[in-house]
């Protein structure tokens, strides 16, 4: 599968959230360089923002890698 394809059933998935959805569209408008950063850093900002969240979670294992989602 190539990655247009994967874009194309995200978006047309029906499990897609709006937000990701019209994030995933706006960014693809975008330098595409620029949209990777920036979504690379909200994603940095979004799991150290979980991260106390999951780890005061009953029964939590801290290390399985990526949290929050």
């Amino acid at each position: 599968m190539t990655i247009d394809d994967e874009i194309q059933k995200v978006l047309s998935s029906p499990g897609t959230s709006y937000w990701l959805r019209q994030s995933l569209q706006q960014a693809l408008d975008r330098d595409c360089v620029d949209a990777a950063n920036d979504a690379e850093y909200l994603s940095e900002l979004l799991d150290r923002r979980c991260q106390p969240i999951i780890s005061q979670a009953p029964g939590t294992n801290e290390s399985s890698g990526k949290n929050c989602g």
